[in-house]
């Protein structure tokens, strides 16, 4: 047998674990100056798997009294979306792995963890990690890397 390429051994992962993986082809962090967002897709303009990663500024009583004073995690449409329920963020050569609580996958419709296969050469592996981090750091979420 050959030598796999990474989506297959990401598909090859997914089918071990049950975690939600895919080899993100597009990675990318924003700042509006209100929230900061974090994404991960296959695709850049046609994506059939994503993660997109939300975590405000600043919280406003009405976000508290929702539950809505957490980072925002959502994967492929907003009917799967959760937030808080991060356990932690692993980021490794290669890949970034998120940890959630059972109540998460569960909103989420995942049986297991996220695990995104990025390279570690991408133009912005460094500035995700580094946002990564920082969310950790205030949402108080272990990280990593």
């Amino acid at each position: 047998m050959g030598k796999l390429n990474v989506g297959q051994q990401a598909e090859i992962y997914q089918e071990i674990t049950m975690n939600y993986c895919f080899d993100a082809t597009h990675i990318f962090t924003q700042d509006d100056g209100y929230m900061v967002m974090i994404g991960f897709a296959d695709d850049e303009f046609e994506p059939t798997k994503f993660v997109i990663l939300q975590k405000a500024h600043e919280y406003d009583d009405q976000d508290k009294q929702m539950g809505m004073d957490k980072i925002h995690i959502q994967i492929e449409d907003e009917s799967r979306s959760k937030y808080g329920g991060i356990d932690s963020i692993q980021v490794s050569e290669g890949s970034i792995k998120v940890s959630l609580s059972d109540d998460t996958k569960s909103a989420l419709s995942i049986d297991g963890d996220i695990e995104v296969v990025v390279p570690a050469e991408h133009p912005a592996f460094e500035e995700v990690k580094f946002e990564l981090k920082k969310i950790c750091e205030v949402e108080q979420i272990p990280f990593s890397g």
